[in-house]
């Protein structure tokens, strides 16, 4: 009884609303709810508690206040505090809220066959909780499930403005037509049925919800529209059959007039956004029809899309019917993009301005860098805004394709973050929700929540493990291994059990192992870079349990680790060779080749110490030094280890000029964040042009130019030691849980200069 009594507390007098029959199909589906009341005075505070299932969009008195709940799942499902009193007013006020119901499962959501709405709190003691004071309708204008926008994501949006109407959320609009809740219908369900036995605080902040305009206008298409264009309910499919061929044509963004002659016009943002579109046309005539596509690159001036051919992956856009004179309308699910294409249907002149409602997470940003050398700054800067982009209300891999929680990211990113902000919250929400979604036999999905079955990666569990460890250092509290340690057995025990009679790990073909996007690293058999990750994680577990004084987990956990590191150097090494074979086939024989993923790896665990020269001189350094022609060759993410263990071992130099190179590319081309992979390895239109796995310069910039390097947890050490070049100068500063380390240093004149300001708490000590 305590959960149920739990849920009546925080929404005491409250229902879920909805209208629904076991007959009706709920994907794409839109209701909007209504509840009007009058006030004496405005409060101080108005705390509401609401959620819907999947989405809800807030507003009061027609000003926009939240989109919510945060991702989860059903079975403890979040919910958003809110205060309302700055949007209330004296007398008449009204709360207008659309609720989205997704009606699939995605790789972010999870559809239980339920939906709701539910919102619970007082003015004084007026209760505007949802009970039967409330309106509600079908959302009209919306066509619904007409394409997905992506496989892992959600659908394309079409939406008829003749039937809509803009001002549904405004305090004067006439909602007497609209039905009442009844309590004799299905309307309302009492809080803590099912799927929502209880609930959950978000632990995060509510995301942000300022306006971005565009930056210019770059090329627009006279090319006559495919004659079925009607017919077809796919805008990529469309698009590609018309074949547009673009003339630069720039200019301003904000006011995009289509005149006799012009079909399409192609705008820039200026850099990656994330969040909501917005437009707002008019139009000559009525039944006018504009459709809108999203990319992330241009090949020349031209968007990239993928090959339509097939079905495509990611294709997101979709289509306004507008009627006569004015149209607003703001689509209803987050998108990331830079570029946006207008392409108008028919012959009538339409005007339309489009904006986006950015929703990221409101990150205070107190970690700077800032370099004499200008192509440092321009990597610092896209690195950041990249890691700004994949954080919502979850690390995600990407905005624009996926939307996803990857947890393989997510410890990436997580260090990323620390050279931006000392805040641990989304990491300590997604360590959480990992734990909550496992195979029977003990296996983290590899994101969450998802739908996502053929997503489960041993390589990215044992991973969650090292990412309990990055936790415990950042902060210096061992809570998140405490709370989640029974996960950490579970996903250890499956490992152990996988094992083979030699001790040594070998592939499950049950599950996908990703290890790296590389293709001739060696997955099959006993691959050694699964064994090193799983040792890492056991490493990391048996440390966690000597911290928090847990011995008999800590012997366990050493005498696997010891009876794996046996394994290792016995049938992985080649000690003529001083070489980690990369594995064993299946029929026994050593694979001879050396990837730079093991020997990297190797090094951070400290293994076969007496081979680690061999390893930087004849596969590491290399790398590093090179042009990227290696078969075995790392993807911008497996990079981020890489340059971890040249930096253990002082080649520090080394991973500033390969930044300085590499990454260097994703500025030449224009980029405003770092892509999923090498240029080279990106079709345009299919990967991810802002992936924050590849965003670590971020990290390295940090330990290595700004000089400061954590030495204990929670940062209570520091080593201050930057990397000087004579003729440069640097000045940053680095986020700590203790305040903001500042640091400087110039060697412009004869005699270089170093300087560093430390917060109360931490101590600078020898490396």
């Amino acid at each position: 009884m305590k959960s149920y009594k739990n849920c009546q507390a925080l929404f005491s007098d409250s229902f879920w609303l909805w209208s629904r029959s076991s007959l009706l199909d709920e994907r794409d589906r839109r209701l909007h709810f209504r509840r009007c009341f009058e006030l004496d005075n405005v409060p101080q505070s108005v705390e509401v508690r609401v959620t819907a299932d999947s989405y809800y969009t807030l507003y009061v008195n027609g000003m926009y206040v939240n989109r919510g709940p945060a991702r989860g799942f059903q079975r403890h499902w979040p919910f958003d505090r809110i205060d309302l009193a700055p949007y209330l007013r004296k007398g008449r006020n009204v709360l207008a809220v659309l609720v989205y119901q997704l009606g699939i499962s995605n790789y972010s959501y999870a559809y239980e066959d339920s939906s709701g709405f539910l919102l619970s709190g007082k003015v004084d003691t007026l209760n505007i909780g949802t009970d039967d004071n409330w309106k509600f309708r079908e959302a009209p204008g919306y066509i619904r499930a007409v394409a997905r926008g992506s496989g892992q994501y959600c659908f394309q949006e079409f939406f008829d403005c003749r039937n809509g109407d803009d001002d549904w959320v405004s305090l004067g609009y006439d909602d007497s037509a609209w039905l009442n809740i009844s309590v004799k219908a299905e309307n309302l369900r009492t809080v803590g049925v099912m799927p929502w036995h209880e609930f959950e605080e978000r632990h995060i902040p509510l995301l942000t919800n300022d306006i971005l305009k565009p930056s210019m206008r770059i090329a627009i298409s006279r090319h006559r529209p495919a004659e079925n264009w009607r017919e077809i309910q796919h805008i990529g499919w469309i698009y590609n059959r018309e074949n547009p061929v673009w003339e630069a044509a720039p200019g301003n963004a904000e006011s995009i007039e289509f005149t006799a002659g012009i079909t399409a016009q192609l705008i820039d943002f200026g850099k990656e956004v994330v969040g909501n579109l917005i437009f707002d046309a008019v139009a000559e005539d009525d039944g006018e029809c504009l459709d809108y596509m999203i990319a992330e690159s241009l090949s020349g001036i031209s968007p990239d899309f993928p090959d339509t051919s097939q079905p495509p992956t990611t294709l997101f856009g979709g289509r306004l019917i507008l009627k006569q004179r004015n149209n607003h309308h703001e689509l209803t699910m987050p998108w990331g993009f830079r570029y946006l294409v207008l392409l108008r249907r028919g012959s009538g002149t339409i005007i339309v301005s489009a904006s986006v409602r950015n929703t990221i997470y409101p990150l205070l940003v107190d970690g700077t860098f800032i370099s004499s050398d200008k192509r440092l700054n321009e990597i610092w800067k896209i690195s950041a805004h990249t890691q700004r982009c994949c954080m919502v209300d979850a690390y995600i891999d990407c905005p624009w394709r996926e939307n996803a929680q990857w947890w393989g990211d997510a410890l990436v990113q997580s260090q990323n973050t620390f050279r931006l902000s000392a805040d641990s919250r989304l990491m300590e929400r997604g360590l959480r929700q990992i734990s909550k979604q496992k195979t029977p036999n003990g296996l983290t999905y590899g994101m969450a929540p998802t739908c996502g079955h053929r997503c489960i990666l041993p390589d990215y569990s044992a991973m969650w493990i090292v990412t309990l460890m990055a936790h415990y250092r950042q902060t210096g509290s061992p809570e998140m291994w405490l709370e989640l340690r029974e996960t950490a057995d579970g996903i250890l025990n499956y490992f152990q059990e996988q094992c083979e009679e030699t001790g040594l790990l070998s592939f499950d073909p049950r599950y996908w192992l990703f290890l790296d996007w590389c293709p001739a690293l060696f997955k099959k058999g006993i691959p050694t870079v699964l064994n090193l990750i799983y040792l890492w994680a056991l490493q990391s577990a048996h440390d966690l349990a000597v911290i928090t004084d847990d011995m008999e987990r800590a012997r366990r956990f050493e005498m696997e680790k010891k009876r794996l590191q046996q394994a290792i150097t016995a049938k992985l090494y080649n000690s003529e060779t001083q070489l980690l074979y990369d594995g064993i086939t299946h029929a026994g024989v050593p694979v001879t080749t050396a990837s730079p993923h093991a020997a990297a790896l190797g090094i951070l665990l400290d293994l076969l110490p007496q081979a680690h020269d061999t390893w930087l001189e004849k596969i590491l350094l290399p790398l590093l030094r090179g042009d990227r022609k290696l078969e075995l060759l790392p993807s911008s993410y497996f990079m981020y280890y890489i340059f971890e263990a040249v930096k253990l071992k002082g080649y520090h130099r080394e991973v500033i000029d390969n930044i300085r190179r590499w990454w260097s590319e994703f500025v030449e081309c224009g980029l405003s964040t770092t892509p999923e992979n090498w240029l080279e390895k990106t079709v345009p239109g299919r990967m991810s042009m802002c992936h924050a796995w590849s965003a670590h310069p971020l990290v390295h910039f940090s330990e290595i130019l700004l000089g400061v390097r954590q030495l204990a947890p929670g940062w209570e050490k520091i080593s201050f030691d930057p990397l000087m070049t004579p003729g440069e100068k640097v000045s940053g500063s680095v986020p700590t849980p203790f305040g903001t380390i500042e640091v400087s240093w110039d060697w412009t004149a004869a005699e270089p200069k170093k300087n560093i300001r430390l917060p109360s708490g931490i101590k600078i000590v020898d490396p």
